[in-house]
């Protein structure tokens, strides 16, 4: 892994611009995300992403979502552009009591 970022209580709009500008194989973590500021995003941009070819090819993401320590929930190859990370982000965003997976 070449770079990892974090925020703290970013806005959803934050973390899809940042997703947007990670490059291949970097990851953000997100800390006190959700409703009740109790979860924890790991986000990894798709290693296969290469800005230059093509803004929109392999410009997915993968987010694991932990809650007091626990891993609660995975979202594999999210597309960060076309509105679906953005409904990933709202959906994880409302839960309040994920369970474990």
């Amino acid at each position: 892994m070449d770079h990892s970022y974090q925020l703290s209580r970013p806005s959803i709009e934050t973390i899809i611009d940042y997703c947007n500008d990670l490059l291949a194989d970097e990851e953000l973590t997100v800390f006190e995300f959700g409703e009740n500021c109790d979860l924890v995003l790991h986000i990894y941009k798709d290693e296969e992403f290469n800005p230059a070819l093509d803004k929109d090819y392999s410009n997915i993401v993968t987010i694991h979502t932990a809650q007091d320590g626990k891993w609660i929930d995975d979202t594999e190859d999210v597309y960060v552009t076309d509105g679906s990370l953005y409904r990933e982000l709202e959906r994880i965003n409302s839960y309040t009591d994920m369970g474990t997976l």
